[in-house]
């Protein structure tokens, strides 16, 4: 019976995280089509994004999205005429009131499938707040009840997915399904509203009052629960073949002392049996013990178990890196003097709560019991705290570091990239929305109106390069050099039609050019290449406004010790206003401009293209600049040898 039931409640265990990653999924569909339905209103194609595989179709029958009248106006699948939804539950509910949860319907025939469909739904609201409608995925719980019939729980076994209304969304009788099935008056109901979220019982089936012993679990997050039994006449007939065999055992007994000689050598050989059984037993156990030994011991996350009494009883190596500590200076605290010493150890704006903490909150997040602390053992750490809680009598609870510095960072740079392009972003929009303002709401001569016209126009202009360049930028960080087309270009035909084709502003003189003889050669992609000389020569041209030359040099470097060339330098220079040491220092970052006045059109993002391609095509970039003499940009390439 131990066994019986300690395979149930791992059996639920396993329906328990299947019914969790479902929901997930569908919660994940759900708010991506709100969000897109919100950007596009009735120009959303579910069809298309369900052809493109973003919603998965084997799992859902149907996705789609109920407007505040109650009518099913889109739809992954074609809707046949108009159809009204708004006396369904999984819809008036929010209608009622605006929960900001995921809702779980009783399964229902859906009128659009045709089809037995558990509804998960979620409130849609408006930029105010008002009800915009639902949307809604439709789950097949047979699903479920063929994930259930994987179980092998006997002919009369149940496996079920219940709402806590008592109402079954799916179940599985041996190979029979069930939609539908009441048993509000279930014992597990009764514990779990007296706050026992799993347990088991035997007791005789509400529903076909088969008697059976049931392992039930809430799902955390959810008004959901999961329940499996298996028939008492099932596991009470194992008994009786294990008496059976006992009679039969006596019997041989009987017949063996009468038999000495032959009775001696049969227990002899079972006695033999046994031991290499138990010997080979103990080694699969010593097996599995070194095994999760090595995997604790490799794994990059920590991991610190308690014992029964709640003292630390297990530290493994990845922890230990996380904090610059020894393992036997924690081995033995107690729970409370552990969170004291991790506290410690933490940033004061992250201090650590403590276990006792993280434990009362277990099972009130749908996720588990988490924290984020900043440990400061020889730097900063980030390190992500989970809590979970052990059934098993050598341990009692388990706590799971994960280092999470590397997200921390990115994130932060995320936020910091996103609010710097916000700011560009804003300052000519600003511009266009004022002059606009102006031209709608009074009367200008016509010359005015014109100025302003082409200030909005250039201003638009601006905002159509920043978002290019931004765009260009993306790309080329994203695919790392990925989608370049490489090919051998060789540099003095680049730079002579770079020259050639370039027109200088109106004025000034083309760039003059010097190149060596030979031809030298790179293994490049020539249009991202080009684009990059372009950028800096843009800049020359730009930042020299009152004149003087613009000179592109071509130079070969030789290794030392050796006259083979290995790289290529081209130098653009100018004699313009050049940069200040500080204004040196910034300007490959993005949004940087040296000139702060306006005057100067740029979007700040030329240098930081530059950049990224040149490091793509494994070169250099080196910027000398004296303030009011001038720059001299330097763009050092690996050149293709003769053994490529």
């Amino acid at each position: 019976m131990t066994t019986a039931e300690r395979d149930l409640g791992n059996l639920t265990r396993v329906g328990q995280e299947h019914a969790n990653r479902t929901f997930r999924s569908a919660d994940q569909v759900i708010q991506f089509v709100r969000a897109q339905y919100l950007e596009k209103g009735n120009k959303l194609n579910l069809e298309a994004l369900s052809a493109q595989g973003v919603i998965d179709t084997e799992i859902f029958n149907q996705v789609g999205v109920i407007d505040a009248n109650g009518i099913y106006v889109l739809a992954n699948r074609p809707i046949n005429g108009r159809l009204d939804l708004s006396d369904r539950e999984h819809f008036r509910v929010h209608v009622a009131a605006d929960t900001g949860e995921l809702f779980v319907s009783k399964p229902v025939v859906g009128r659009a499938t045709g089809k037995w469909s558990i509804q998960l739904t979620r409130r849609i609201n408006g930029p105010k707040g008002e009800f915009m409608g639902v949307v809604v995925v439709s789950v097949d719980p047979s699903y479920f009840t063929r994930f259930y019939g994987d179980l092998e729980l006997g002919e009369q076994g149940m496996a079920a997915l219940y709402g806590l209304d008592g109402i079954a969304r799916a179940r599985r009788v041996g190979q029979t399904e069930d939609f539908g099935a009441r048993a509000k008056n279930a014992t597990m109901f009764e514990r779990i509203a007296a706050g026992t979220p799993t347990g088991s019982y035997v007791s005789a089936s509400v529903v076909d009052g088969v008697e059976r012993m049931y392992y039930f679990r809430k799902i955390p997050g959810y008004t959901l629960a999961v329940v499996a039994g298996i028939e008492m006449r099932f596991l009470l007939a194992n008994h009786d073949h294990a008496r059976n065999a006992l009679f039969l055992e006596a019997i041989l007994l009987t017949v063996l002392i009468l038999l000495l000689a032959w009775a001696l050598v049969r227990y002899l050989k079972r006695l033999r049996t046994e031991t290499a059984a138990r010997m080979r037993a103990q080694e699969q156990v010593q097996d599995r013990t070194e095994q999760l030994n090595a995997i604790f011991s490799l794994s990059p996350d920590g991991f610190v178990s308690f014992d029964a009494k709640r003292r630390v009883k297990y530290v493994n190596p990845a922890f230990l890196r996380m904090t610059v500590t020894q393992a036997d200076k924690l081995q033995g605290l107690s729970e409370q003097e552990f969170s004291q010493w991790l506290s410690a150890l933490c940033d004061p704006n992250t201090p650590f709560k403590g276990v006792d903490k993280l434990r009362l909150q277990e099972g009130r997040e749908k996720d588990g019991s988490r924290e984020i602390i900043e440990v400061d053992s020889f730097g900063k750490r980030v390190l992500q705290v989970r809590f979970r809680r052990s059934d098993t009598e050598s341990v009692s609870q388990i706590l799971y570091f994960r280092d999470v510095t590397h997200e921390n960072v990115v994130d932060q740079m995320k936020s910091e990239f996103l609010s710097t392009a916000a700011h560009e972003l804003r300052t000519p929009m600003a511009s266009i929305y004022g002059f606009t303002e102006l031209l709608l709401h009074q009367e200008h001569d016509r010359e005015t109106e014109k100025e302003f016209l082409g200030i909005v126009y250039r201003q638009s202009e601006l905002m159509v390069r920043i978002i290019d360049e931004l765009l260009d930028l993306a790309r080329i960080e994203a695919r790392k050099g990925k989608d370049f087309v490489l090919s051998d270009v060789d540099m003095q035909d680049l730079l002579t039609d770079l020259a050639r084709t370039y027109v200088p502003p109106p004025g000034r003189a083309v760039p003059h050019l010097e190149m060596p003889s030979a031809s030298l050669r790179v293994r490049a992609d020539a249009g991202k290449l080009r684009q990059a000389l372009l950028n800096v020569l843009v800049n020359a041209y730009k930042f020299s406004a009152a004149g003087g030359e613009v000179e592109i040099t071509l130079e070969p470097i030789m290794d030392q010790g050796s006259e083979e060339v290995s790289s290529v330098a081209v130098v653009i220079s100018d004699t313009g206003i050049g940069m200040t040491p500080e204004q040196l220092q910034q300007v490959c970052n993005r949004f940087y401009r040296a000139d702060s006045s306006g005057k100067v059109p740029g979007t700040g993002l030329g240098m930081a293209i530059v950049k990224e391609i040149v490091e793509l095509h494994h070169g250099e970039i080196h910027i000398a600049s004296q303030w009011g003499k001038g720059t001299e940009v330097r763009l050092t390439f690996p050149v293709i040898s003769d053994g490529r």
